[in-house]
Formats: structure tokens, C-alpha cells, sequence
């Protein structure tokens, strides 16, 4: 069979990718409304109902520092067709899962196979496109993930009118199929692998020489704790959003899937803001505008929050510019990362990836933690990890002036 490779330069490549960084917003907030279903269908609490959230993210932790050094060794595209097809079987036997053990097993591995997958699009980005049009390529790249989380939601609630639980990840997988395909056909290696041929054997000794290199590069490690830090930030109003809205505020169900979807809209427009402006502005100037932005509107969010300013619309207009300025930070922060580190990209973007769910988690761990009330816990937690960011900008900038 002839084989259909798709230019790098295509829009349907940018989709690709788009595609595999979104697996797993999309494998987790899919399923969101499928939870209470879970639970009256195995019989138990929503904290136990709710872990399969939990252990996917454990699992996706694990799949890119695991899968990242494998990549550079012997190629992206082995490592992609593996983890996206592993990512549709565990998809598919999560549908036949018979007690919630077997499915939370089943989510552990799915969490893996999907890190291994979308911890690579960055450095596919990186091995392909140089300078600011590398940028602008991770900024659609990102434009495409960011769209995930607006329209999972409302797909799982969709799957389950027209079936049950078990059709979400039967979709799942079939995603799975699609995205393997396309790699299969259309991804042509983009790393020179002649430059490995050479190298040891041994894959566990070059992981750990890899990510040696990448904790000494303070390029890399304070692009990522950006990286890390606005992606706490986010995911300290994913886990707290419901709970201000429905539970503090009072709103319908379908009034918060409205205004989740409005807010998550603000990094696709941050993101897309980006890709036009990086030419023009530059992406230092960029990474400074996002920091501070961030910092400056989730201040004000926290001022709401201590004077108890209950208004739907001012939250909403608050994280909708935290968002914003997140979709400016984030490839410009992975951007910046991944030039420093040449040929160990796929290591570096791995992970990038993984420190992002630990601090998510952490985040959202946080929110609960220090809650005096829902919107204080988020508010709070939000600004903490968007100070965090300036912290890194100033020592950031002192490097840059003592040079």
C-alpha cells in the first residue's frame, strides 16, 4: 500500500498533533458526567467512582519520563504508534470492565499509553521548525489541544443520552484507531537516527545521563517551571469550578457547562493571540506580557474572593483572562524549553508533560486543602501558583541583566 505522508507544513499535521496532546484532557473530562453512572453501576461512593480520574493521571505521570528517552533513542514514531494504540485497547476494555478494579487496572494503563503519546507532539514540533515558526507551529498545536476541554464535556453528556457509560470509551477507542492510522500513514520520522545508531544500548543508562543534562539546564528548567506553574494555576479552577458555581453560586448544571466552555475558550484565544503576535513582538516579550497578566487578573480574582463578591460574571470574566494569558504562556514556555536541549527533545518534552500533572494534581490537592470556601480555595490556590510564575520571571530576568 502506497503510504500518505502529510507535510509538516499541512494543517491536518497541526491537527495531528493537536489531537495526541489533547488525549488526555479528553480521556478525563469525557467521562466527567459518566462518574455519577459509575457509581450507582458498580455499586459505590463517588470518591471511589471518581478515582478513575485519579489513576489515569498517575498513570500519565509515569508515560512520558518513561517513554520520552525512548523516543530520542530509537525514534518518535515507533513510540507514538505504540502508545496510541495501546491507549484504543485499554479504551476498548475499559467498555468491558466487570468490576471497578478491573477498570481502574485498565485506566492505569491507558494513563501510561497516553503519556507515551502525547508527551511527543512538542518535540516533533521542535525536530521539524526552528526559531519563531516553531512557535507559531506549537501555538496552533496547542490552539487544537485547547479544544478539548471545551467540547469533552459536552460529548460525554452527549454519549450518555444516546447509550451509557461504556460508549464513552468505546468513542475512546475509536479515537484511538483514527489517530493510529494517521500516524501510521501520514507521520514521517522526524528525528535523524543515525545520530543514536551509535550510542549505547543501554536505554535506562541514557535516560538517566538525559534528564542529568536537562535538571543542569536552567534554560530548560525555568521555561518549564512556567510551563508547570500556569498549568497549576489552570487546574486549580478545573477542580475548584464546580464547586463555586453549582455549589456556592447556586447555578444550574447546564448555566456551568455554558460558562466552563466560555472560560476554557479564553487559552484558545490566548493561544491563537499568540501564533499572530510572536512574529511581530517576540516570544520574550510574550512569555513577560502572560506571567504578569496572569498574576495581575488572578489578583483580582482574589480581591473578589476576600470581599465575597459573588458575581457569576466577574469569575467568569476573571479566569476567562487567566486562561487567556495561560494559552500565551504555554508555548512560548515549551518553546524556549525545548531549543536548549537538541538532540534529547523527546526527554525534555516528556518531562515537561509529567511535572505539568504533578503540579496540576498538586493545585488541585491545594484547592481542598486551604478552602475557607470554595471560591477562596480556588481563588487563593490560583494565585499562589500565578506569584510562583513571577518568582521565575524575576530571577529570570536577573540572570539575563547580570549576562
Amino acid at each position: 500500500m502506497k503510504r500518505l505522508i502529510i507535510p509538516a507544513t499541512s494543517p491536518l499535521f497541526i491537527v495531528m498533533l493537536g489531537l495526541l496532546s489533547a488525549l488526555p484532557p479528553l480521556a478525563t473530562d469525557i467521562g466527567l458526567p459518566a462518574i455519577p453512572t459509575l457509581q450507582s453501576h458498580f455499586g459505590i461512593s463517588i470518591g471511589h467512582a471518581t478515582q478513575t480520574l485519579t489513576v489515569f493521571l498517575l498513570g500519565f505521570s509515569i508515560g512520558p519520563v518513561l517513554f520520552g528517552p525512548l523516543s530520542d533513542r530509537y525514534g518518535r514514531k515507533p513510540i507514538l504508534l505504540f502508545g496510541v494504540g495501546l491507549f484504543s485497547i485499554a479504551a476498548f476494555a475499559c467498555a468491558f470492565a466487570m468490576h471497578i478494579g478491573d477498570l481502574l487496572a485498565v485506566r492505569f494503563v491507558q494513563g501510561i499509553a497516553a503519556g507515551a503519546a502525547a508527551a511527543l507532539p512538542a518535540a516533533i514540533v521542535r525536530d521539524v521548525f526552528s526559531g519563531r515558526e516553531g512557535l507559531s507551529r506549537q501555538s496552533y498545536v496547542a490552539l487544537v489541544m485547547g479544544v478539548a476541554p471545551l467540547v469533552a464535556p459536552l460529548m460525554g453528556a452527549a454519549l450518555l443520552q444516546a447509550g451509557n457509560w461504556k460508549l464513552i470509551y468505546d468513542c475512546l477507542g475509536i479515537l484511538g484507531v483514527g489517530l493510529f492510522l494517521l500516524a501510521l500513514f501520514g507521520y514521517a520520522e522526524t528525528i535523524d537516527l543515525t545520530v543514536s545508531t551509535g550510542q549505547s544500548h543501554n536505554v535506562l543508562a541514557e535516560a538517566m545521563r538525559a534528564y542529568s543534562s536537562l535538571v543542569k539546564n536552567r534554560q530548560y528548567l525555568l521555561n518549564t517551571g512556567h510551563l508547570a506553574t500556569t498549568f497549576g494555576t489552570m487546574f486549580a479552577y478545573i477542580t475548584g469550578s464546580s464547586a463555586v458555581f453549582i455549589d456556592m453560586l447556586g447555578l444550574p448544571n447546564t448555566v456551568y457547562g455554558v460558562i466552563f466552555a466560555v472560560t476554557a475558550a479564553g487559552t484558545i484565544c490566548g493561544a491563537a493571540s499568540n501564533g499572530h503576535l510572536v512574529k511581530a513582538l517576540g516570544e520574550d516579550k510574550l512569555l513577560q506580557v502572560g506571567v504578569c497578566g496572569g498574576f495581575i487578573v488572578n489578583l483580582v480574582l482574589l480581591t473578589c474572593a476576600l470581599f465575597d463578591t459573588r458575581s457569576p460574571l466577574l469569575i467568569t470574566a476573571c479566569v476567562f483572562g487567566s486562561n487567556f494569558f495561560t494559552g500565551i504562556v504555554m508555548p512560548n514556555a515549551t518553546h524556549q524549553a525545548l531549543h536548549s536541549v537538541g538532540h534529547i527533545a523527546g526527554s525534555g518534552s516528556a518531562l515537561q508533560r509529567s511535572l505539568q500533572f504533578l503540579s496540576g494534581a498538586g493545585a488541585g490537592a491545594l484547592v481542598g486543602f486551604i478552602a475557607v470556601n470554595q471560591l477562596k480555595g480556588m481563588a487563593v490556590t490560583m494565585t499562589l501558583f500565578a506569584a510562583a510564575g513571577v518568582i521565575l520571571l524575576l530571577f529570570r530576568n536577573k540572570r539575563q541583566w547580570a549576562q
